[in-house]
């Protein structure tokens, strides 16, 4: 549905959905103190997402 979405791995409960301008992810990758959300799209886009908000 062209969205990034968090979930609290705990609880199970959805934490963010992240909206960018493509319709298919490709990859996601956390920051190594996981403060950041990498996502990358098939059309060659990348973006970075604050994990807290």
């Amino acid at each position: 549905d062209g969205t990034v979405r968090l979930w609290n791995s705990t609880t199970g409960a959805s934490r963010l959905t992240l909206v960018g301008p493509w319709d298919r992810v490709n990859a996601v990758a956390f920051s190594p103190d996981g403060k950041l959300v990498a996502s990358a799209s098939h059309n060659g886009t990348v973006r970075f997402w604050d994990s807290a908000t």
